[in-house]
């Protein structure tokens, strides 16, 4: 005797949904599952299709009815209901059969169609391939990834805070999501509060002799830190690689700080409180190749000859290729543009590599865009007669080319005009007017007693 029976559950109602009516059901000629015997209600097959994230082993694991369990239908419901609201699925279907062998079940699911990346900020007790493992052991569906809604991300909770309690660790997990300036989720972010982790020493595996010293110099800054894995991210972006780009080493790279947990001694606590947890990171350093510059072209600069922007690049032609301050040359060749109208023109340097010969050619392309000229002048905060004097000192008229580095020249020269026994502050709001192509500048003065 067979019996088939099929479920179609919307993941998106188990909430609050304490019971459901079938989608079809498919009997035998005995009419009832319940005349098949105790021995079919034995699970001998969990199957699951439709998932392109799980396999078949993490579907049934997180359905919490393993092969050899005995289950009969309000089981399936319950453990339908358990995938769904782990937010891991869109849509759940399952169906199962009934023979002498025992009962196979089968899940049909759809996976959730948005899933962000989890970061786990401070938990350096773990390395981040023990805690990925460690998770994934007791929460089959995590993958290093969560989706944005459901129990999963609170389940990643528990079970972090079940490993600080079962390494002695006092801290508490917290968690939120991470939001662009759209208000989209980008991540899951995990962290510890009521533990001091702070950075005891830093190693920079991979450095060489010239660049160890001046490493060690700019990580003085982190002993003493309270640690973080975004404090860790910054670090190395704009302490260490620029102290390689600016020698010539374009394509270096610096992997994850590793942090490691390091005993505390006497000395480092002075036993008041909750001990400190120390840690000493490191950050694996991979020069590659140190680069010459090959050579120069520009392309897309028509209103500004190449012989006057050339001499803005400080690196000549077999010097050491120095990435900081190329962008630092490109945003002055920015402000000549802005200098004459020119304000959104922008320069982007494509490298071409020689590895061979250990040389990069440059290609600046310019995209001038439009030009602007002067809007309107307001000022702000200023009796009239200031006002007066300051906008007839104001050199720009309404449809002059409008010039980016004329501001704090005036800024400088109206101080000098308002009354000196008052401490003056000005805020000034520039605005580009991209429909008429004009720009509005907005100076608002506050004016407040001397000290």
């Amino acid at each position: 005797m067979r019996m088939y029976v099929s479920w179609f559950l919307p993941a998106g109602l188990f909430v609050g949904l304490l019971c459901f009516a079938p989608a079809s059901r498919a009997q035998s000629s005995s009419g009832k599952a319940g005349s098949a015997p105790p021995s079919s209600y034995k699970l001998v097959a969990v199957k699951s299709i439709g998932s392109k994230r799980f396999t078949q082993q993490e579907i049934a694991a997180a359905s919490g009815l393993p092969v050899g369990t005995v289950a009969h239908e309000e089981d399936f419901r319950k453990a339908a209901r358990q995938l769904g609201e782990s937010g891991a699925f869109s849509n759940i279907d399952y169906t199962y059969k009934y023979s002498g062998e025992g009962t196979e079940l089968q899940f049909k699911v759809t996976d959730a169609d948005k899933f962000v990346p989890v970061h786990f900020t401070d938990f350096v007790w773990f390395s981040e391939n023990e805690l990925l493992r460690k998770l994934h052991e007791r929460i089959p569906l995590f993958d290093g990834e969560l989706p944005i809604s459901g129990k999963l991300p609170g389940q990643v909770s528990d079970v972090l805070q079940a490993l600080l309690d079962e390494n002695g660790v006092p801290g508490q997990v917290q968690f939120a999501p991470t939001q662009d300036k759209n208000g989209k989720v980008e991540s899951i972010d995990y962290n510890v509060v009521g533990v001091s982790i702070r950075i005891h020493h830093a190693d920079f595996p991979g450095a060489g002799a010239s660049e160890l010293p001046l490493l060690q110099a700019s990580a003085e800054k982190l002993i003493g830190r309270e640690y973080s894995r975004p404090y860790m991210n910054n670090f190395a972006q704009n302490s260490i690689l620029p102290i390689y780009r600016e020698r010539g080493y374009l394509r270096v790279s610096c992997a994850p700080a590793e942090p490691k947990v390091v005993k505390v001694t006497s000395s480092e606590w002075n036993g008041n409180g909750q001990p400190p947890t120390l840690v000493d990171i490191t950050f694996p350093v991979t020069p590659g190749i140190r680069y010459k510059v090959a050579g120069w072209e520009w392309s897309g600069n028509k209103e500004i000859a190449t012989s006057e922007l050339q001499p803005l690049i400080q690196a000549k032609v077999g010097q050491i290729a120095n990435l900081e301050q190329l962008h630092d040359d490109l945003r002055v060749v920015q402000r000549l543009y802005g200098s004459r109208g020119y304000i959104v023109a922008a320069v982007k340097a494509n490298a071409d590599f020689d590895d061979a010969a250990e040389t990069v050619s440059y290609q600046l392309v310019v995209e001038e865009g439009s030009l602007f000229r002067m809007g309107d002048l307001e000022f702000r905060g200023l009796d009239n007669n200031l006002t007066a004097k300051l906008r007839s000192a104001w050199k720009l008229r309404p449809g002059d080319v409008y010039d980016v580095t004329y501001l704090q020249e005036f800024l400088a020269t109206a101080r000098k005009l308002l009354p000196a026994s008052l401490d003056w502050d000005v805020s000034s709001h520039v605005t580009a007017m991209s429909r008429d192509k004009t720009v509005d500048v907005d100076l608002q003065y506050t004016a407040k007693a001397p000290r």
